[in-house]
């Protein structure tokens, strides 16, 4: 008997906005529509699957450079700025 088929494994980025509300700690988040393939209807963080336009140094950039991000997120400076943009989109 087998199990289902190895999903591959991608580059993903998500999100956590949080704040203290007046009734304590707040987190933003998102329900997924009905018709999604995967986890209709779930309640989630923002954020999704690294595009190859993630990595597009044509984007506009503000903030520290993908180089300055490379390390604390383990990958290197394309990555970075994909994962970056990702999270940002």
């Amino acid at each position: 008997m087998s199990g289902p088929a190895p999903v591959q494994i991608r580059d993903a980025a998500t999100v956590v906005l949080l704040r203290d509300g007046d009734r304590g700690l707040e987190a933003y988040l998102l329900r997924r529509v009905q018709g999604m393939a995967f986890a209709a209807g779930m309640t989630v963080f923002p954020g999704g699957a690294v595009d190859p336009r993630d990595a597009d140094t044509e984007v506009g950039w503000a903030g520290p450079p993908p180089a300055e991000w490379a390390g604390p997120l383990s990958a290197d400076e394309r990555l970075a700025r994909a994962l970056v943009c990702a999270a940002v989109r």
